[in-house]
């Protein structure tokens, strides 16, 4: 009977064993007099083990020591203590495949310590070797991933160097627990998975597949108050090329490092030779999303220049008409400029020089001069977020007032809606 009942005991911490090794299985224990109420546990060897896994041997140690013994009485333990540890050793000897139990030694008494001294056999991992598998992204984005993981491979190497080669099968799993750990801090945009193949230069092979929403599509907008759209069309497919980047990554992503994808999207649109000709100013605004959206406003300090075609709907005189507008900066604030205006029906030209000054980065007035007309017009200017502009304008000499509320529909098309003292319309308007 007594045979069985330590067979049984056998087989039930055999199981324990192998759930603590896994990390799943916590210790328990309780206080009686007389009894056993504590028990530590060490651990060593002649090649002692990396710390993450020796410190799992010892929690598995106590562990089983605990289920083994917690609740016995001392005279029990101190009676059967040759028993007990062949048990202890039986057990070790079947589970920790890498290593043989040389030594079980256990020290009875209230806290009851159990030492185990184990050494490996067969050959031990020397090094490790990292392999990052980051699928269908370019280097540059793949630096940047490596960047924020850190030091890996240096933690891998911690885990798993100096461990006997059979053992990593099992120790492999205590590393993917570590290695998860750390990553889901650093990264926590993707999931990782590993794959180690195990010998004295273990290969690792990390895997990185992202998480949550991805960039699936991006957009690209192109704006400025002082550049013609034909001009900005040629910087066009270098931003685009360089915005491709972001599609396939986890939003979050783009989101935490929107400062480098910025900066990124600058120098591709600096690097233009429009850039350089002109002295353009770029900000880029990237609202990260599955579908992801940039705008970029490119101006300029040197000149100003616009050209549009005009359409009046609900307007019958006159209701067709193309303005270029040609202005340099005198100034951070100043501007002198010449406006030309066709009307196509009347095939009227009228050339207006004029002055305008920024009182804001939203603000600007100024005075233009019509040389046909002999009259001066008085204008002022604001621009209420990107895509609306408030207009006023005043003629003092026929006591002529127009005002006019545009919204940017797309970065070739505007409609404004203008009104003055005698009738309103909605003009439509091409930005060239």
């Amino acid at each position: 009977m007594r045979d069985i009942k330590l067979k049984q005991l056998r087989i039930t911490l055999y199981l324990i064993l192998v759930l603590c090794l896994a990390g799943a299985l916590p210790g328990a224990g309780y206080a009686a007099s007389g009894t056993v109420d504590k028990i530590t546990a060490s651990v060593t060897a002649a090649a002692p083990p990396p710390d993450k896994i020796a410190k799992r041997m010892t929690a598995s140690v106590t562990t089983v020591g605990e289920q083994m013994l917690m609740g016995r009485t001392v005279e029990d333990v101190t009676m059967n203590q040759a028993g007990y540890e062949k048990l202890v050793r039986e057990i070790f000897d079947r589970v920790l495949i890498g290593y043989s139990v040389t030594q079980v030694t256990i020290i009875p008494g209230a806290t009851t310590h159990i030492q185990v001294a184990v050494t490996p056999w067969g050959d031990v991992v020397r090094d490790v070797s990292l392999e990052v598998d980051i699928s269908g992204l370019s280097p540059e984005l793949a630096a940047l991933i490596k960047k924020d993981m850190g030091n890996v491979e240096e933690q891998i190497g911690n885990v798993l160097i100096g461990l006997p080669v059979d053992s990593v099968e099992w120790a492999g799993g205590v590393s993917k627990a570590v290695i998860r750990e750390m990553l889901s801090g650093r990264l926590p945009e993707f999931r990782s998975n590993l794959e180690i193949t195990a010998g004295e230069r273990t290969a690792v092979k990390l895997s990185l597949v992202p998480s949550g929403p991805v960039v699936q599509d991006v957009s690209v907008a192109l704006r400025s108050r002082t550049i013609p759209n034909v001009l900005l069309a040629e910087a066009g497919p270098a931003v685009k090329e360089a915005a491709g980047m972001l599609r396939g990554l986890p939003v979050a992503f783009v989101e935490r490092h929107q400062d480098y994808f910025t900066e990124k999207i600058s120098s591709a649109a600096a690097s233009h030779p429009l850039a350089s000709k002109y002295g353009l100013t770029l900000t880029p605004v990237i609202v990260p999303g599955t579908e992801t959206g940039i705008t970029l406003d490119i101006e300029t300090d040197k000149y100003r220049v616009s050209l549009e075609g005009n359409l009046d709907v609900g307007r019958n005189e006159d209701n067709t008409s193309a303005k270029l507008h040609v202005g340099q900066f005198v100034g951070k604030r100043d501007e002198v400029f010449l406006e030309v205006s066709l009307i196509p029906s009347s095939f009227t030209w009228k050339f207006e020089p004029g002055w305008g000054r920024k009182l804001s980065e939203t603000t600007a007035a100024g005075i233009r001069y019509d040389f046909s007309g002999g009259q001066s017009t008085l204008w002022f200017n604001k621009y209420a977020g990107a895509n609306w502009t408030i207009r006023l304008e005043r003629t003092p000499k026929t006591n002529y007032n127009e005002f006019g509320v545009r919204y940017k529909m797309h970065d070739f098309l505007s409609a404004e809606y203008v009104v003055n003292k005698k009738e309103n319309w909605l003009r439509l308007i091409a930005n060239l």
